[in-house]
């Protein structure tokens, strides 16, 4: 067993996979009885913990397993009193009232249906919890769960596109916040991608899923890295019972209509095959000791409609090409003077044709626009393997572990809109959570976690036509051999074709966390508090414009030669970044009465910057430059590089500042949350909520990655002209 309580560190609640049900027991004339025993258990799994009401009757059970409980109250000189179906959601507090009969007046037991209370009454906070049956019944596109995220309150997102290549991971914007402020965890860990918060989420099959929930706002001190939504997944777990289910869900391009556009082009509707099965089974290795859950989910599609990834819809190129693309003929079609040559390179790029014998410029159907689809395929393989044991009567360890290996092939990305350069995706992840639940004491309970996640990607840009063999000299082509991104008219939706600008790279992002919270139920008072360490590693290798970039004004320029602009990049394109999050919080959740909680917390975020291992990162300092001093001169000063650097890439005309190439970092992130919760009426089906807080957002390395790419590691060449 890992004992992992006895840590100097807590976890924040943002790795929370757990629920807490309070309460107060009373007699029949409202008067609260004091030590009356508390026996809850868990129907599913039979685990069961005893606590004690106190001196003000009020008793509480923190870190448990979302679910259906049972509760047996028992209090000398009055009947035994059994509560049935009391629910457990994820990060909500459910609160149970019992009154109790006087012994041999009615019964010898009292049993009631005590479902969960629709209105939280006890917090600020707005969000949403949508359990896997749930999801799972519900129709939806690609049956991801990001999907269902839109339907929290002070969300906004874009409609579901039902011709998405692969698992179509939605982003979504809370309360205005962007969507890479947005926080994922899954099974307690963090599941966002160092390079981005955006689409390299990792998604289970709903089948898989027990519960998600959407935090939009007034969430409390437990949370952070984020000032946008907070979004929490918990997959299932095994059961006293086997339960298990087999399924298969299949679309056809039969039941898909033709894409509009394509259709008054009188083509045909565009291919749309998708075929998504697997099974679940889980249930008891040992009755009420330990249990196991397993899950796989096969996925694939092959995809022509997608409007992103397949479809070429009004490309213009123009009216006067045809078939006909001899020298003789392009002169006559586009009124160029005879002694005016076609330039080379664009006459053989004219007549240059794909592996299937399609032009790589292809000819106009309707108005000198073009419409295709290109064919685009995704294959998904994953599974999850969970296990759960109760190690004695205080502590509860599980272990859940997800595997997904995601490749597709998408046909068009990342600035060619005309089939023919299709790219290669490797998508992985990998998450592993090990948690251990250990009860101190009847009001003293302890969680901890140690998590590991790891999302992996890599393209591989399709290079059907080298430009050596057209006549395009690049300085880049033996190491990076295969066509520029060469746009034709690119402001009135011309014809682009060749490599994307960033298409050929690979990243491997490495997120390790070590967490651990305290709960400690006294009186009227709920007190959490903890933090977490999480170590990052991002390593990254973007050959970003290494191809380059040609823009030609319109066809008539392409065909004579002189381009808009030209651009071209190269230098080292690898980097080993690393970062370090330090979290920490108290939370104190306080029943000042039956009807009013405040909610009052402290946190301190540290989230320091990356930096590269070897120092190479750089930037400019506008304190540092000197103008030239004549124009024939280069500007002096100005460019400075990270203070770690190795001896390769130590500059010695390059000034060193720190590794993480800023002249300071903020300490004082201190964040206040203040909430509360009235609930005026008797009923509890009405309450006022309010409150105040301050949030602070983890930023993704994206805005590093973009700044490191630059001189003097890097350099990007412009040309116009």
């Amino acid at each position: 067993m890992i004992i992992l309580f006895l840590l100097p560190i807590s976890v924040i609640a943002q790795t929370q996979t757990t629920g807490r049900i309070t309460g107060t027991v009373k007699d029949p004339n409202g008067a609260l009885v004091v030590a009356a025993k508390i026996t809850l258990t868990n129907k599913a799994t039979g685990e069961e913990r005893t606590n004690a009401t106190d001196a003000a009757g009020i008793f509480a059970f923190a870190f448990l397993t979302p679910g259906t409980y049972r509760m047996l109250v028992q209090a000398e000189g009055f009947n035994a009193y059994t509560a049935e179906l009391i629910t457990v959601t994820l990060t909500e507090t459910t609160r149970v009232s019992v009154s109790l009969t006087v012994q041999g007046v009615v019964t010898d037991q009292v049993t009631v249906d005590a479902g969960a209370s629709r209105v939280k009454t006890d917090n600020a906070t707005l969000g949403q919890v949508i359990d896997g049956r749930t999801a799972t019944e519900l129709p939806l596109a690609s049956r991801n769960f990001t999907q269902l995220l839109g339907l929290g309150p002070g969300t906004n997102t874009y409609l579901t596109d039902n011709t998405v290549v692969g698992r179509g991971t939605q982003n979504v914007s809370v309360n205005g916040a962007r969507p890479s402020q947005n926080n994922f965890q899954i099974n307690g860990v963090d599941a966002n991608a160092g390079i981005s918060n955006l689409q390299t989420l990792a998604s289970p099959a709903l089948e898989s899923i027990a519960e998600f929930k959407l935090q939009t706002s007034l969430y409390d001190a437990t949370y952070g890295r984020t000032g946008g939504g907070s979004v929490q997944v918990i997959t299932k777990s095994g059961s006293n019972k086997f339960n298990g289910t087999v399924y298969d869900y299949f679309r056809t391009s039969a039941l898909t209509a033709n894409n509009p556009f394509l259709k008054a082009a009188g083509l045909p509707r565009p291919v749309l095959e998708r075929n998504v099965f697997g099974f679940a089974f889980g249930g008891p290795i040992k009755q009420d000791r330990a249990f196991f859950f397993g899950s796989y989910q096969g996925t694939s599609d092959r995809n022509g409609a997608s409007l992103s990834n397949s479809l070429s819809v009004n490309v213009l190129i123009d009216p006067r090409l045809t078939d006909n693309r001899s020298s003789a003929a392009l002169h006559a079609a586009f009124g160029i003077h005879a002694t005016i040559p076609i330039n080379e390179p664009a006459l053989r790029l004219l007549n240059a044709r794909l592996p299937n014998g399609q032009f790589v410029i292809p000819t106009p159907q309707v108005g000198g626009l073009y419409f295709g689809s290109a064919i685009s395929l995704f294959r998904d393989q994953q599974f999850n393997a969970n296990f759960d044991l109760r190690v004695n009567q205080h502590n509860w360890l599980n272990v859940k572990f997800f595997f997904s290996d995601a490749p597709q092939s998408l046909g068009l990305l990342g600035g060619s809109n005309v089939p023919g350069f299709p790219v290669e995706q490797q998508n992985a992840h990998r998450i592993l959570s090990i948690q251990d639940i250990h009860t101190l004491g009847p009001n003293v309970t302890n969680e901890a976690r140690i998590a590991y996640n790891i999302i992996g990607g890599r393209n591989f840009p399709g290079q059907p036509v080298l430009d050596s063999a057209l006549g395009i000299q690049r300085s880049t082509a033996l190491e990076f051999p295969g066509l520029p991104l060469i746009n034709i008219a690119s402001g009135a939706t011309g014809i682009a074709f060749g490599t994307g600008t960033s298409q050929d790279a690979q990243h491997a992002a490495r997120t390790t966390s070590l967490a651990d919270t305290v709960s400690i139920s006294h009186g009227d008072h709920a007190w959490r508090f903890g933090g977490e360490l999480r170590f990052y590693k991002f390593d990254l290798t973007a050959n970003i414009l290494t191809r380059g970039l040609i823009n030609f004004t319109g066809i008539d320029n392409f065909l004579t030669g002189p381009t808009n602009f030209s651009v071209l990049g190269n230098g080292v394109t690898e980097r080993n970044l690393r970062t370090t999050d330090y979290n920490f919080f108290v939370q104190d959740n306080w029943r000042l009465s039956p009807k009013l909680t405040l909610n009052l917390g402290l946190r301190y975020e540290l989230d320091l910057p990356p930096y590269d291992t070897q120092g190479r990162i750089s930037t400019f300092d506008p304190s540092l430059y000197s103008p030239p001093l004549n124009s024939l001169d280069p500007p002096r000063g100005g460019i400075v590089q990270a203070g770690n650097p190795i001896p390769l890439y130590d500059l010695p005309y390059v000034p060193n500042v720190g590794k993480r190439v800023l002249k300071s970092n903020d300490p004082n992130n201190l964040a206040p949350r203040i909430g509360f919760a009235y609930s005026p009426f008797k009923s509890d089906r009405f309450v006022i909520r309010g409150g105040y807080g301050l949030y602070y957002s983890r930023l993704s390395f994206q805005y590093l990655v973009g700044n490191t790419f630059t001189a003097p590691f890097y350099l990007t060449t412009f040309t116009a002209g």
